[in-house]
């Protein structure tokens, strides 16, 4: 057997010098070929130009143009000079001196003044863009307060002298203050003072009887404008209108720390409610009422002592 070279190509000397992808001959029938096997066709020589004078290509560079020949194009740094002399300071540096008035300069009376038409041009419109900018700023603001005070109007003060009854809206109201000691047990302070308020409430009438809502607040209140809060603890006053009896008085409980410098002369400040319970009333006409009715919550009682 005859082995093949390792870069494929078979040998051409023995008597099998077929081709190698040739079938061997005798695989060949008589159909196909019936003579010796060809030999490969011998391959013609490059071809030789013919001699003359070859052109010369007819690209050239456009684009940069070309450097002229014979130019140095070394990229070399010049060398650096080496000198010791340093720039004068700042002080030390000529001061160029004042130029001399010149006799033909104009004198200041020459010299145009403004015209009083532009300046008032420029005042009237600094002046409107300053106001401009008030407006702006102002109106928001005094258009919130306005909405304040609309829906929370300056309180109307009832004074009630001591040991008699503050009526408002069908209802009769009385208050009394009294020291008392830390509900909490802990042992008293100094700095605070405890005091009980003991309100009651009367209706008059049946329509007084229908106003038997929880005070909107109760405070206490000084001399000098101060106030402090006061916390509701017990409200005997019936939830249903049908249990609330014309005449009767309903205590309510309420308690409050104030400084014991003030202790003796605090006062209560009770604002009523203006809920109305009106028995058998739909809701639509509930919520109709509230937004048509007039009153607002800002009638109060202060009850001296």
């Amino acid at each position: 057997m005859t082995e093949t070279p390792m870069d494929g190509t078979p040998p051409r000397n023995g008597p099998d010098s077929r081709d190698w992808f040739a079938p061997p001959a005798e695989q060949l029938s008589d159909i196909t070929y019936s003579g010796p096997l060809p030999r490969p066709m011998p391959m013609a020589p490059p071809s030789v130009p013919i001699p003359g004078t070859l052109k010369p290509p007819t690209d050239l560079r456009v684009w940069p143009p070309p450097e002229p020949e014979g130019e140095d194009r070394s990229t070399q740094p010049f060398p650096a000079l080496r000198t010791n002399r340093q720039p004068p300071p700042p002080a030390l540096a000529p001061v160029p001196p004042s130029p001399e008035p010149s006799a033909e300069a104009p004198a200041a009376s020459s010299v145009p003044a403004v015209p009083t038409a532009p300046r008032r041009r420029t005042g009237l419109l600094v002046g409107g863009t300053v106001l401009s900018v008030v407006l702006a700023v102002a109106a928001p603001t005094l258009f919130g307060y306005q909405a304040y005070k609309y829906g929370r109007p300056d309180d109307t003060v009832h004074v009630v002298q001591p040991g008699q009854a503050g009526v408002w809206q069908h209802v009769s109201w009385r208050a009394t203050v009294e020291k008392i000691k830390d509900p909490t047990g802990k042992p008293d302070r100094s700095d605070r003072q405890w005091l009980k308020v003991v309100a009651t409430r009367t209706a008059l009438d049946a329509e007084g009887a229908i106003r038997h809502g929880e005070p909107a607040e109760v405070k206490f209140t000084d001399r000098a404008g101060r106030t402090w809060q006061v916390e509701m603890v017990n409200n005997e006053t019936p939830p249903d209108v049908k249990d609330n009896k014309i005449g009767t008085p309903y205590r309510l409980e309420m308690m409050g720390v104030v400084p014991p410098s003030v202790a003796d002369e605090v006062e209560v400040v009770l604002r009523p409610s203006s809920y109305r319970d009106v028995p058998g009333q739909s809701a639509a006409d509930f919520v109709k009422d509230a937004f048509t009715s007039p009153e607002k919550d800002d009638q109060v009682l202060r009850f001296r002592r």
